[in-house]
């Protein structure tokens, strides 16, 4: 477990869990301006549904936005990884020890990834589902329901291509598949309703290809997924499933030319069950006695804000506090840091980090690369064509062995041609250790030159040769690295030239410190 806790503790999983939450207040000021704009669509389904859409669309586009303006936003606090008791208790009015947020991070976003996961195999599995319902217990449909689809299609624009298929797994018309559409027709709907039903309730099915509602129902389930967490999200993506019906209700009255036809195969519908699989668009959808009554009253009653409504605005104004205090507190905490104590700084184990100590002296520039015994006098090295520029004749080469502590003077004989990689054979003039035979596996070290009197330290994780990078410099009590620029000169194995930044005698990390790029100073314990 605390190797989960560390790896959530870096910056892209506390940068990650204020994008969440964050996204609380977003989600529900989206919802809020949906909800306000809704009613001025009047009774417009069609858009009720694009504006559904729209916040649907920016529900799912805020968080990678907010992601993109923590990175660059000054006022995010470059706190990142757990801090310490002692730190903590500091941080809290009074001293006395707390939670900050930063220790409730990395349990948010394993929280936030199981639901994604969960949810993702979920939708994964009804996609499975669905694909089978096009084989399983389907068969073509008679030429003369063919031939009616065929027509329907024409009129509504659907397209050409639509498969109908008879199967006896779904109980309502329902199309599933979006490159290549299928619609099913439910054996008992082919024997218990009239002829004309049946094609009215086909054009409602041909309405969902005609409007690429498969797609829009997929796109919903990705957002659903992701943004689980959420009660918009889930209200904004029912509002579009219950308004995309009643579109297509329209189309098929369109097609079908007769309300009530239309109607009373709803109807004939309604004791039906829905197929349970998420990713099929059938005739029934939701709220089918409303849909009826709305086809057949010309002007339906207003109504009052249902329980399940009134719950939603309860929830609302509970996600917008919880938000409000996700926008304040990073602030809020990092100034009472600043007017009690140091700022908070990433945390670093000075334990499991590398520090070497600047010093001016000669260095000893080498090369390193891996080969094999040739024979008892000679060998093979295998060295980057971009280490083998300055690799000459004569050079002195030491000659290490697997598991023996033994070292065997050697010397650069020639180079061979290559293009990425270049043969080096060296003469061996020293006595092999024993049990060393030809064939075995070397590792040879190069001597190219000594530099005399120059500012070195150990080759750090992130500095290349002949260039400008940072480091972090410990400072002299010890408690915290502060990062400085520094310039690089040439390099060796082991060592590395530093031209400025630095100077004789300072402390800097070499390990790898990337996890805090986005940090000036940390702090070590």
């Amino acid at each position: 477990m605390s190797i989960l806790i560390h790896i959530f503790s870096q910056p892209w999983a506390e940068k990650l869990a204020w994008t969440l939450m964050h996204f609380l207040w977003q989600g529900c000021a989206i919802a809020a301006v949906f909800g306000a704009a809704r009613p001025l669509a009047g009774g417009r389904p069609r858009a009720r549904h694009a504006l559904a859409c729209i916040a649907l669309v920016s529900m799912a586009a805020a968080p990678p936005i907010t992601w993109f303006w923590l990175g660059r936003a000054a006022a995010f606090v470059p706190a990142v990884g757990p801090l310490s008791a002692a730190t903590t208790a500091a941080a809290l009015p009074g001293g006395r020890a707390g939670v900050p947020l930063q220790l409730v991070f990395p349990w948010l976003v394993m929280t936030w990834l199981v639901g994604v996961v969960t949810l993702s195999v979920r939708l994964f599995g009804g996609w499975l589902s669905t694909r089978r319902l096009r084989s399983d217990g389907a068969r073509p449909a008679p030429p003369e329901w063919i031939a009616a689809m065929e027509r329907l299609a024409r009129r509504l624009g659907a397209g050409a291509g639509v498969r109908l298929l008879i199967s006896a797994r779904v109980d309502v018309p329902a199309v599933l598949g979006w490159l290549r559409p299928v619609v099913l027709l439910p054996l008992g709907a082919v024997c218990g309703l009239p002829a004309e039903q049946v094609e009215a309730l086909l054009a409602h099915e041909l309405a969902h290809i005609r409007r690429s509602d498969y797609l829009i129902n997929l796109m919903q389930g990705v957002a659903e997924v992701m943004l689980f967490y959420h009660p918009a999200v889930w209200w904004v993506s029912r509002q579009i499933r219950v308004e995309r019906e009643l579109c297509c209700d329209d189309l098929a009255v369109e097609a079908s030319g007769d309300v009530l036809t239309y109607a009373r195969a709803l109807a004939g519908l309604e004791s039906s069950r829905l197929s349970k699989e998420s990713l099929v668009m059938a005739a029934t959808g939701h709220h089918l006695a409303a849909r009826i009554r709305r086809l057949i009253e010309p002007h339906p009653r207003a109504h009052a804000i249902s329980a399940p409504g009134a719950a939603w605005v309860l929830t609302t104004l509970l996600l917008v506090g919880l938000g409000t205090v996700a926008i304040g507190n990073p602030r809020n905490q990092h100034a009472g840091l600043a007017s009690r104590s140091a700022e908070q700084y990433p945390v670093i184990d000075r334990n499991q980090i590398w520090v070497d100590t600047v010093r001016q002296g000669d260095m000893l520039r080498e090369v390193r690369a891996l080969g094999i015994l040739t024979s008892s006098n000679s060998a093979e090295l295998n060295l980057p064509r971009t280490q083998g520029k300055e690799v000459r004749p004569g050079q002195i080469v030491s000659i290490r062995y697997r598991e023996i502590k033994d070292v065997t003077p050697g010397r650069v004989v020639r180079l061979g041609p290559g293009t990425e990689v270049i043969p080096v054979e060296v003469s061996v003039e020293g006595a092999l250790p024993k049990d060393v035979k030809s064939g075995n596996e070397i590792d040879g070290t190069i001597r190219l030159e000594v530099i005399s009197n120059v500012m070195q330290v150990g080759r750090p994780v992130n500095g290349s040769p002949n260039s400008e990078g940072t480091l972090f410099r410990i400072e002299p009590d010890g408690t915290q690295a502060v990062r400085v620029k520094v310039e690089f000169g040439r390099a060796s194995v082991n060592a590395l030239e530093i031209i400025s930044g630095l100077k004789p005698g300072d402390k800097v990390i070499l390990s790898d410190t990337t996890a805090f790029k986005d940090a000036d100073r940390i702090n070590l314990k």
